[in-house]
């Protein structure tokens, strides 16, 4: 696997983390997630905090697919609601490139509230 040299992270993608993607009630809901819960109002503060607590040195190879090589990175984010939950990270390193790409976060199922 490539070994990525930064990072990148567009606010599209941190967009992505505030929009519904299911019905309510049906789970997928990121938006519930990240600004119910963790109490983010803004992608610029979701891609801030994600970027602030995430480093080269933790992502961990997970699989490859056709575009690229997919890592994951665990981290520990206390939202702006003052609760503390352990995300997943996902990224991916395209082919004959050195930078990861944020794919998406989510809460990790064993990560339990604090």
């Amino acid at each position: 696997m490539t070994s990525p040299a930064s990072f990148e992270f567009t606010i599209a993608k941190a967009q992505y983390l505030l929009n519904r993607a299911a019905e309510p009630g049906e789970g997928g809901d990121k938006r519930k997630f990240w600004r119910e819960v963790m109490g983010y109002e803004s992608p610029e503060a979701i891609r801030e905090a994600i970027l602030a607590a995430v480093s080269l040195d933790i992502l961990q190879p997970q699989s490859q697919n056709v575009q690229g090589e997919l890592y994951r990175a665990y981290i520990q984010l206390t939202g702006t609601s003052g609760l503390s939950r352990r995300i997943r990270t996902v990224w991916i390193v395209l082919f004959n490139e050195d930078v990861a790409k944020f794919v998406t976060a989510v809460p990790d199922r064993l990560g339990g509230l604090q």
